[in-house]
């Protein structure tokens, strides 16, 4: 990532899953016909709207979010429960980025990594 690139705020202050994200979001931006949510990932990528402002936009779950439900429905019932148990687990456990995931706005806090 190159020093003038902003750090993306999701990325629990780890510039290797800032840059997983910025690819993430420039893929889905690649890929989406919607003007408005293109728009809103040029602003997060240039610095000028944070991932979590942005992620709290009709734009963003107008594309994002409905994939997600949508994914979410094509689950078996093993893979449901299986994400409902992970749900349930203790919330005092460590993130990827050091800090307890029930108070970590970033990733780490929703991808599921085990515990440190």
């Amino acid at each position: 990532m190159a020093d003038h690139e902003p750090m993306m705020d999701g990325g629990c202050a780890d510039p290797a899953l800032s840059q997983e994200l910025r690819d993430a979001l420039t893929l889905l931006r690649e890929h989406s016909d919607d003007e408005d949510f293109r728009t809103l990932v040029d602003d997060v990528l240039t610095g000028r709207c944070s991932l979590v402002e942005a992620s709290s936009t009709a734009a963003f779950s107008n594309v994002v979010f409905a994939s997600i439900a949508q994914e979410f429905h094509q689950l078996t019932a093993e893979e449901k429960a299986r994400l409902a148990t992970q749900a349930e687990s203790p919330r005092d456990a460590i993130g990827t980025c050091g800090l307890p995931c029930a108070s970590c706005a970033g990733v780490c806090a929703l991808r599921g990594s085990p515990s440190q």
